[in-house]
């Protein structure tokens, strides 16, 4: 079983390189370089360069500090404008912020609150009083 590790090459195009052919990492100011013999390829250190990388198994960008996998978002509080990663969620359960511009790839998620309405007979005294 080979292991395999996503990153970014010289264009910025995700890929997945085998552990086994790469020859050396080299720390740089800009994060780690892995190098092949044949090509080099760096680690995404930004959340663009991690979308880049992860955006086909399903992240997306929810907000200015977060990319969230949504494959294990369960649902979303419209309110708060948080989604959350279980159903139903706590005060402790983990959840990421989800800014207004983004609110429209998860708002599926919402569950409206069940609300049972309960209807009074109202009695109208008559305007005429019977004798």
């Amino acid at each position: 079983m080979s292991n395999q590790i996503r990153l970014l090459d010289r264009d910025g195009n995700p890929c997945v390189v085998n552990v086994e052919d790469l020859i050396a990492i080299k720390p740089t100011s800009d994060g780690p370089e892995f190098y092949t013999k044949d090509n080099m390829y760096f680690y995404p250190t930004t959340l663009e360069e991690l979308l880049v990388l992860f955006k086909d198994l399903g992240f997306e960008r929810l907000d200015r500090t977060n990319v969230v996998n949504m494959n294990h978002v369960k649902a979303f509080d419209p309110k708060a404008r948080k989604v959350y990663f279980e159903q139903p969620w706590t005060n402790d359960s983990k959840f990421a912020t989800v800014s207004e511009a983004n609110v429209s790839k998860v708002q599926h998620l919402a569950k409206e609150e069940e609300v049972s309405y309960q209807t009074k007979s109202i009695l109208r005294p008559s305007l005429f009083w019977k004798k």
